[in-house]
C-alpha cells in the first residue's frame, strides 16, 4: 500500500492551504485575463516550492518527485495555469541541473528563490517530441551566437527574465549530436515574444517566439557545446510525470466539484447523487482518478530511487491525462447549463484538461513510448 510520509503530508497539507487561500480565487483572474503567471510563480519561490525537488547543494529542499507529484495535483485541482507555472520553472531548473551541473549552480540558485524566472524553448512548428529534429540554429560569429529560428508553446516566455533555448550549434536536423542548451536574457535584441490566447492553462505565458539573429555571448551555452541532447530527454522523461500529477489534479478538482453539485442538486423528489446512473459515473471517475495517482506516484517513486521510469512515467501521462479529459467531460455534463457559464470551474478545467492530452508529448507518444517495453530486451 502506498502511504505518504509524514513530512511529504505535511507539505501536502502546506500547498492546499495556499491553494485555498490564494489560488482559488487568483486562479479566475489567470483564466480571464490570461495574465498573472509571474505572481504565481513569485509566490512559489517565497513558499519554497520551486526547490521542492533541487538537491541542497543548489539551495533546493531535495523533497524529490513524490513531492512534486503532491504540489502538481494540489495547483491542478484548482488552476491547471497555476499548475503549469509551477511544472515549467521545475522543468528549467531540471535542464540546468542535467546539463549545466555546478557550472550552472549560480542561476538554478536564482530560479529557486523565484529571483529568475525561466522561459523553456524547446519546441518548434516543425519538431515537438522529435527534438533531434529541430531547425533553431546558434552559429558563432567571434566571441557571440547568433540565433536563428522559431518556437511554439513556449511557457512562460511572456513574463521571463531568462529564456532557456535549445539549438542547433553543429551537424543537420536529425541529428542528435550537435545541439546546445542556451542561456539568454528574454529581453536581448532580435528576439520577439508573442502571448498566445490558448484555450486551457491560462496565464502562464504560453507563446510563440522568434528569433532574429539575436546575438548572444558565447558563454550563454549552459554545460558542453553540442551535448545537450541526452540531458533535455532526462529531463523531459521526469517533466513527464510531472505533468501527470497537474492531469490527477484536474480530474480530482473537477470529481470533487461534481460531487459537491450533485450531492446539493435535487431533481424527483431526491439529490442527483442518489440516482444511479449519476452515482455510477462519479465512481467510476474516482476510480480512475485513484488509478492515475498511483501510477503517476510510482513512477515519481522510482525516478526517486534513481532509477529509469520513462515507461512508468509514460504510462502515468497517458493514464492521468485520457482521466482528466473523460471525468471533466462528466463532470461538466452532471452540472448542465449552469457547467457552461464561461469562467466556471468545472467549465475552465474542462479546457483546461483537453490540453493535457497534447502538451508534454501526446496520448499516441506516450503509446510509442510504452509499447517499446514490449519488445524483447537485445
Amino acid at each position: 500500500m502506498f502511504e505518504l510520509t509524514k513530512e511529504q503530508q505535511e507539505y501536502k497539507e502546506k500547498v492546499r492551504d495556499y491553494v485555498q487561500k490564494t489560488v482559488r480565487e487568483y486562479s479566475k483572474l489567470m483564466d480571464e485575463k490570461n495574465e498573472g503567471g509571474e505572481k504565481i510563480v513569485r509566490d512559489f519561490g517565497e513558499m519554497g516550492l520551486l526547490g521542492m525537488k533541487i538537491h541542497p547543494n543548489y539551495g533546493g529542499l531535495g523533497l524529490g518527485e513524490i513531492a512534486f507529484a503532491i504540489a502538481t495535483e494540489e495547483l491542478g485541482a484548482e488552476s491547471g495555469g497555476a499548475s503549469h507555472s509551477l511544472h515549467t520553472q521545475l522543468n528549467a531548473l531540471q535542464l540546468l541541473v542535467s546539463i549545466g551541473g555546478d557550472s550552472a549552480k549560480q542561476w538554478i540558485e536564482e530560479g529557486v528563490k523565484g529571483k529568475e524566472i525561466y522561459a523553456v524553448a524547446l519546441t518548434e512548428p516543425g519538431a515537438g517530441s522529435d527534438l533531434g529534429a529541430l531547425q533553431t540554429t546558434a552559429r558563432q560569429e567571434g566571441n557571440e551566437l547568433v540565433i536563428s529560428g522559431e518556437k511554439i508553446f513556449t511557457s512562460a516566455a511572456s513574463f521571463s527574465s531568462k529564456m532557456l533555448v535549445l539549438a542547433r550549434t553543429s551537424g543537420n536536423p536529425g541529428d542528435r549530436q550537435g545541439i546546445s542548451l542556451l542561456l539568454v536574457d528574454s529581453k536581448t535584441p532580435g528576439i520577439e515574444i508573442h502571448k498566445l490566447d490558448l484555450m486551457g492553462i491560462r496565464g502562464a505565458g504560453v507563446s510563440y517566439v522568434k528569433f532574429n539573429n539575436a546575438r548572444v555571448p558565447k558563454d550563454s551555452i549552459v554545460g558542453k557545446e553540442g551535448d545537450a541532447f541526452r540531458g533535455a530527454i532526462k529531463a523531459l522523461m521526469v517533466s513527464r510525470n510531472g505533468y501527470a500529477g497537474i492531469a490527477v489534479g484536474i480530474a480530482r478538482g473537477a470529481v470533487e466539484d461534481a460531487v459537491n453539485r450533485a450531492a446539493s442538486r435535487k431533481q424527483f423528489g431526491k439529490s442527483l447523487l442518489e440516482q444511479e446512473w449519476i452515482s455510477f459515473n462519479l465512481a467510476d471517475a474516482l476510480v480512475k482518478v485513484e488509478a492515475s495517482r498511483l501510477l503517476t506516484m510510482r513512477a515519481a517513486a522510482m525516478l526517486d530511487k534513481g532509477i529509469e521510469a520513462l515507461t512508468e512515467a509514460s504510462m502515468a501521462k497517458y493514464m492521468a491525462a485520457i482521466t482528466a479529459a473523460e471525468v471533466s467531460r462528466t463532470a461538466l455534463h452532471i452540472f448542465g447549463g449552469h457547467g457552461l457559464n464561461r469562467g466556471s470551474k468545472v467549465e475552465r478545467l474542462y479546457r483546461d484538461a483537453k490540453i493535457m492530452e497534447i502538451a508534454e508529448g501526446t496520448n499516441e507518444m506516450q503509446l510509442i513510448a510504452v509499447s517499446r517495453a514490449l519488445l524483447p530486451k537485445k
